[in-house]
């Protein structure tokens, strides 16, 4: 399942392996639906030029496993990958769904790990959320 004329980007700093992924406020609420579903694959906008970021990912990848989420990117893939029970990953898109509809032009959410975090998993990768404006 895939999703044609996306906005939505993740960007990735190799050297520190930073991940920011940004889309609208429509594409964020459809990527917590995905989320809530625990599978899916979403194709990503390509950035060519992604200063101070490193490259852009093609795809987000969601698949549902055992567990508290997982968030990855090796340094070769070329896609973002979230796994997790679907108990965490409707977590996870809880917060995505809250930020998007409540957060101001140029908020950020940060997804980052901390001893008995709720929904991620220890040794799940940092994720920077942000909102593109909705105007085509």
């Amino acid at each position: 399942m895939t999703d044609g004329d996306v906005m939505m980007k993740v960007l990735r700093d190799d050297s520190m392996g930073e991940l920011e992924l940004s889309g609208t406020r429509s594409e964020l609420l459809a990527l917590g639906r995905k989320l809530r579903s625990g599978e899916g694959k979403t194709l990503l906008a390509k950035v060519s030029s992604p200063f101070p970021y490193s490259r852009s990912l093609l795809r987000i990848e969601v698949r549902q496993a055992s567990g508290k989420v997982g968030i990855s990117s090796s340094g070769g893939g070329e896609s973002l990958d979230v796994e997790g029970s679907l108990e965490s990953l409707s977590l996870l898109a809880e917060n995505i769904e809250r930020f998007a509809l409540e957060a101001d032009q140029g908020d950020h959410l940060h997804v980052d790990y901390f001893p008995g975090h709720d929904y991620l998993a220890e040794g799940s990768g940092s994720l920077v959320v942000a909102i593109d404006s909705d105007a085509v």
